[in-house]
């Protein structure tokens, strides 16, 4: 049975509406990792010695974010905000001059990766060694999961051997 003219119009319009539909979902997925991305970048230049405000750090998280890794190292069973609010601030003691430089940043959905490479001068208790006045430059991986634009789950591995190296600390 040959095409006609109405048949190919309609096959060629199907076409056409299910690349764009398609051609959506993908604008839609990379404007999600885009905007996931930011909320990361903007994470770390908050918390920048020139630009940091702390307000802005506690606005980064939603009201129920869980940092995992944070409690294993603790020893407990959750982690709070309030919990990393005063994890902070005792690390921005130590490290009162920190830089977050964020090397690599890979996004997937609602998941977030980034090699940081934290610099500053050790001026406090960190890591159960004194301050010691030394320059310190180390990498942290994070791993997060961002919700409305706004970390909900924070993962973080340190090089602590590297840090604790530079600063005499045991390892």
């Amino acid at each position: 049975m040959p095409l006609t003219q109405s048949r190919w119009d309609y096959i060629f319009d199907t076409v056409e509406t299910i690349s764009l539909r398609l051609l959506e979902k993908l604008m839609s997925a990379q404007t999600i990792e885009a905007v996931n991305t930011e909320a990361i970048r903007h994470f770390l230049v908050v918390g920048d010695v020139d630009t940091r405000d702390l307000q802005a750090i506690w606005d980064c998280f939603t009201e129920d974010c869980e940092f995992p890794t944070l409690a294993e190292r603790a020893g407990k069973g959750a982690f709070t905000v309030a919990d990393y609010q005063t994890f902070l601030l005792a690390y921005f003691e130590a490290l009162p001059d920190a830089t977050f430089t964020p090397e690599e940043i890979v996004a997937e959905g609602d998941r977030v990766w980034v090699r940081i490479s934290i610099r500053g001068t050790h001026s406090a208790m960190l890591r159960g060694v004194a301050a010691t006045g030394r320059p310190v430059e180390y990498t942290q991986i994070g791993m997060y999961t961002v919700r409305d634009g706004k970390i909900a789950t924070a993962r973080a591995v340190f090089d602590d051997v590297t840090l604790l190296r530079q600063i005499g600390g045991q390892v």
